[in-house]
């Protein structure tokens, strides 16, 4: 059993950005989960992680899905301000419920797994996403877990345009400096990454070359491959992909609580 409510966690003239916590009943795991929503921060919304986030709580974990703020209206950095914003408020969370201010775990798909992402990628000292009303500045998280992430926005694609606001060839090291890929220092947390061999949305082969340079940098990262899975396919836990992407994601939890 679970306890649910919405709460805005940041407010711009009249768009208010929202949070959904999930708490349990029972005794609460020593890790909280935030998720973010994928749909190519165009579309989408955090009530497509609610199946997913219900799952856990149910199993004891505090969790959380966060909206921000989506194109056209709002591009780059807009939706790194909101995300850093969210963890901070999970992270307050956390201390009301007695935990760990530090221990939540990013959860993310496609445009929300980059997000997911650029958290861990975002240190303390950096500007990238803050603003008045970000106060805690460590916004990274304990571990990340990715669905079919966007690591890297040199895909040519017209929702990463709108996304940056401009070309590639106009903007290059902008697009360089907004990618999870090109951003790997080493000092990041442990990351597990869930990939289907049939996008073709956010491919493989990117996932994998993230999933290496992270790897190069001696950070520990998991990849997980679903055969004949395409993208998007983690919004639920009832597929036999998405039950084995649970699968994984428990078994990632149980060595971040070991830690």
């Amino acid at each position: 059993m679970y306890h649910t409510w919405e709460v805005c966690y940041a407010e711009y003239n009249q768009k208010r950005c929202r949070i959904d916590f999930f708490l349990p009943t029972q005794r609460l795991a020593p890790i909280s989960l935030l998720f973010i929503h994928g749909g190519g921060w165009e579309k989408g919304g955090k009530e497509s992680w609610r199946d997913v986030a219900v799952y856990f709580a149910e199993r004891g974990f505090a969790t959380a899905s966060t909206g921000y703020r989506l194109t056209p209206d709002y591009r780059y950095p807009v939706q790194i301000e909101d995300v850093r914003l969210a963890m901070q408020r999970m992270k307050q969370w956390n201390r009301e419920l007695g935990l760990a201010a530090d221990k939540v775990v990013a959860i993310g798909s496609s445009s929300g797994g980059y997000l997911a992402a650029m958290l861990a990628m975002i240190t303390p000292h950096e500007e990238l996403g803050v603003t008045e009303k970000l106060v805690d500045l460590e916004t990274r998280p304990y571990g990340v877990i990715c669905y079919c992430p966007v690591t890297t926005l040199e895909l040519r694609r017209p929702f990463v345009e709108r996304f940056m606001g401009g070309p590639f060839e106009m903007m290059q090291q902008a697009y360089l400096e907004a990618s999870p890929l090109h951003r790997i220092r080493g000092g990041e947390p442990p990351f597990l990454l869930l990939q289907g061999d049939c996008d073709t949305t956010t491919s493989l082969e990117d996932t994998k070359r993230f999933h290496e340079r992270l790897l190069v940098a001696g950070i520990s990262s998991r990849l997980e491959v679903l055969h004949g899975v395409g993208h998007g396919f983690g919004y639920g836990a009832s597929t036999e992909a998405q039950g084995k992407s649970i699968r994984a994601i428990e078994s990632f939890l149980d060595d971040l609580v070991k830690r």
